[in-house]
């Protein structure tokens, strides 16, 4: 069992790593945010359509060169045997899943109709295996504890991608200058990471191999659920309506990402952590670590529920443009969504961290099923809002099974007193803006986000002014030696 100072430090790792990863994901969302809006002015929601398109394709052929190997080698070099020998077989397995899949997409490449015909299938082949490489020395970093540095890598992968696919849009490149920057960022990442692994390559024994299989044969459902709800949506929009809807639906769905940054930053610092619990049989670090981590991951995404609501369609309409406006009833959906989704993340990674891969499946494709039906059913009729409203429910139904399951295994408890702040906070707020809307202040892209700004700062200073646990870990933050010694 922990000590009350493990306990101490422990927290102030979290923390620690935690508030870079969410420094990370502010500073990757904001810059891809602003130049989301370039794209979306300079070249319109057609070419945004084909890179979301692009990216969808992308993402599920990822699955196939992964099939859940990274989680799985995370986890088994986590437990602290062999990690070398983990760490070369999930190298070994990933690249040779990455060679079968790019020999099956050049043999069938006649049905990637438009990806072939305009060459981008090979260039979807170069970027599988730099992806497939970079994602190798990615898990070793993060399975190595250094969830700072990861961090700071994927920041800058982002920046450089961003600033790229700007420069390359802007000469006229279009979709090309889009994917150019995405390239462009994975070669960064891969460059600086090599400098920091800790692990060598080794020889394989059948062992590895099997440890690694049997995680990751569940573990890849997972990732199969979780690229399919993040992509599935674009597609079948792509399918039954026009490739600028794909668009306008990848700007709201990329949008309400905002809601999501406590929980990410939260998931990929706890992962690691809560393995490390698990094998040590520490299941009250585990439950307290949920219980904390629930709550934090409210703080962002109720007070964007109701600003989505309230300033949903001016900020579609003076950020990214009046074509874009037909897509707020569906951000408010999304967003909503994302509210159920940043606490499903966490159920759902603490299941697998605890070792309970075949239970997080159950929830994730059963949301996703119900999802791929009410999409066919809903698109062609409700047009991008259809779409909206099956990831609402995917979501929502995924949710409650998982929840079910990790109760089973740890106790879940919400800290009320937090929360109710939270809802309180998120309340005055939205008193706020509706009082300040009253006014002629969201006339213009200035004044709608001088709004947005002033009801931040209100939400910010009820709640710091109310929970003194919250105030206190803000202010700690501050203290904190962001470089260990």
């Amino acid at each position: 069992m922990t000590t009350p100072n493990d306990t101490n430090e422990t927290s102030i790792e979290v923390q620690r790593h935690g508030t870079m990863y969410l420094i990370s994901s502010v500073g990757i969302t904001l810059i891809g945010f602003l130049a989301t809006m370039f794209y979306a002015h300079w070249v319109g929601a057609g070419v945004l359509g084909q890179y979301f398109l692009f990216l969808s394709y992308f993402a599920i052929a990822g699955l196939f060169t992964d099939l859940g190997i990274g989680y799985a080698a995370t986890y088994r070099i986590c437990e602290g045997k062999d990690p070398n020998e983990y760490f070369t077989a999930s190298v070994v397995l990933r690249l040779f899943l990455w060679l079968i899949v790019a020999v099956v997409m050049l043999v069938f490449s006649n049905y990637f109709g438009t990806l072939n015909q305009t060459g981008l299938l090979w260039v979807l082949i170069a970027v599988l295996g730099i992806s497939t490489l970079t994602s190798c020395l990615g898990t070793a970093i993060a399975a190595s504890n250094r969830l700072g540095l990861a961090a700071s890598v994927s920041l800058i992968d982002n920046i450089t991608r961003i600033v790229i696919q700007v420069i390359a849009v802007f000469l006229g490149f279009q979709i090309y200058g889009l994917i150019g920057g995405l390239i462009a960022g994975l070669l960064t990442e891969m460059i600086i990471s090599i400098k920091y692994i800790d692990y060598h390559l080794k020889k394989v024994h059948w062992p590895q191999v099997k440890g690694i299989w049997s995680f990751s044969s569940w573990a890849v459902l997972i990732s199969a659920g979780s690229i399919l709800f993040d992509n599935i949506c674009l597609i079948l929009i792509a399918y039954f309506l026009s490739v600028s809807d794909v668009g306008i639906f990848g700007v709201c769905w990329t949008f309400s990402i905002f809601a999501l940054f406590i929980s990410t930053a939260l998931v990929n610092t706890l992962y690691v952590k809560v393995s490390r619990w698990n094998t040590q049989k520490d299941m009250c670090a585990i439950a307290v670590s949920l219980s904390r981590a629930t709550t934090y991951s409210l703080i962002f995404a109720l007070p964007i529920l109701t600003g989505g609501i309230l300033l949903g369609h001016n900020l579609l309409y003076y950020l990214y443009g009046a074509s874009f406006t037909s897509g707020a009833t569906a951000l408010v959906i999304i967003i909503g969504m994302r509210v159920i989704q940043s606490v499903l993340n966490l159920y759902t990674y603490f299941l697998m961290a605890t070792d309970h891969v075949k239970q997080a499946v159950v929830g994730i494709l059963a949301g996703i099923s119900v999802n791929i039906i009410l999409c066919v059913t809903l698109i062609p009729h409700l047009g991008i809002a259809g779409a909206a409203i099956g990831a609402f429910v995917d979501i929502t139904i995924s949710f409650f099974i998982v929840r079910t399951y990790l109760a089973r295994i740890i106790p879940i408890t919400l800290e009320k007193k937090p929360i109710t702040h939270i809802v309180f906070a998120t309340f005055v707020m939205t008193l706020s803006v509706i009082v300040l809307g009253v006014l002629p202040l969201n006339q213009s892209l200035l004044q709608t986000i001088m709004l947005v700004l002033i009801g931040a700062v209100i939400y910010f200073i009820v709640l710091l002014k109310l929970n003194q646990q919250i105030r206190d870990d803000v202010f700690r933050t501050f203290k904190i030696t962001w470089v260990p010694k």
